[in-house]
């Protein structure tokens, strides 16, 4: 497998693990607003909004899981490979 096709996977592969629990979490903060919602018969659109902003500001303060650092891990990748890259044919 070429180099460039392996550090592509290795991004979507990285991306995925560093995304989803963020996702989750927010899928969470979401269904539990909505059952809250339901139960008590609010239909307050900033009700349903407050709690994902907070969610979400929360997980970019504390880092989101180790998101900034494997995101870091796949740029130093790239770099140190940058100049295989470059001098390797791509056909």
């Amino acid at each position: 497998m070429p180099l460039y096709l392996h550090l592509l996977q290795h991004a979507f592969s990285l991306a995925l693990a560093a995304l989803w629990p963020c996702v989750a979490v927010l899928l969470l903060v979401g269904i539990i607003t909505a059952i809250i919602q339901s139960a008590l018969q609010i239909e307050d659109a900033t009700f349903a909004l407050l709690p994902k902003t907070i969610a979400m500001v929360g997980l970019a303060v504390t880092g989101g899981f180790g998101a900034v650092a494997m995101f870091e891990a796949l740029a130093r990748d790239f770099i140190l490979h940058a100049a295989i890259l470059v001098h390797q044919p791509w056909s």
